[in-house]
């Protein structure tokens, strides 16, 4: 089941991730629509395996690990907000005052601050690419079969590389980092996978520090991709997943 979860997944994102691309029509209304419609799969593939396949007690486990804060507390999701704001704060510290490089602009912080408008739409694009497209699959239903089979560290790089892989689509379109990044260098680019694997252990370490709560995965993926993806990034914004038009 694990195996088809994995090919089900890949298949889907990259079918739909590519076709964008094949057609000649990303960046319109359409290309959208098939590129964001293939990023759902991990979760809708393992919400379908979970309500075909799991008994009543099983179904209940799953949707309470995905849905309650019992399991999760409050010690885990504070912690993980202070260590992603931590990460891009001693990064540019490191670069401006160890080696004299230039202040980096913030401006997505920046633009954030000054269009208070972009607040909801950046929580939301926060939550759902990524929390909700993909933890539900991640960890709701992948992590476990991989812990049985080849123990914590084995499992998480593993589950790491074939997430970064799972993202071979966006390198190809345009308005995505990944994509942003190749352009630049693409030795940067293909970086990015074991940039993933790694922190693919932060994700799988409070997973297991929560009682295998879903809800805390995703919250993990979510406080990473907000500040350290956008909000606090010194970048540009047109190098950031949810772009400053």
């Amino acid at each position: 089941m694990l195996a088809l979860f994995f090919i089900i997944t890949l298949t889907w994102t990259w079918g739909f991730g590519f076709a964008p691309v094949i057609m000649g029509i990303e960046g319109t209304a359409l290309g959208t629509f098939l590129f964001y419609f293939g990023g759902g799969a991990p979760s809708v593939t393992a919400l379908f395996i979970v309500f075909l396949t799991y008994a009543k007690e099983q179904k209940k486990d799953y949707f309470m690990r995905c849905f309650s804060f019992r399991y999760m507390g409050a010690k885990w999701p504070v912690l993980t907000f202070l260590f992603f704001t931590l990460i891009p704060v001693v990064a540019v510290w490191i670069g401006v005052v160890l080696l004299g490089y230039e202040m980096p602009g913030m401006r997505f912080l920046y633009s954030a601050f000054q269009n208070p408008l972009y607040w909801p739409l950046i929580l939301i694009v926060s939550l759902i690419s990524g929390p909700l497209n993909e933890e539900f699959g991640w960890r709701g239903f992948a992590l476990d079969r991989l812990f049985v089979r080849y123990g914590f560290t084995k499992s998480t790089l593993l589950l790491g590389f074939i997430w970064g892989i799972w993202h071979m689509a966006w390198y190809f379109t345009p308005g995505q980092a990944q994509y942003d990044m190749w352009q630049f260098s693409p030795l940067l680019a293909l970086m990015w996978i074991p940039q993933i694997m790694i922190f693919n252990f932060s994700v799988s370490f409070v997973y297991v520090k929560t009682k295998r709560s879903i809800l805390a995965g995703a919250l993990v993926h979510m406080f990473s991709n907000l500040l350290g993806s956008q909000l606090l990034a010194p970048y540009s914004p047109e190098m950031s997943v949810i772009r400053s038009r």
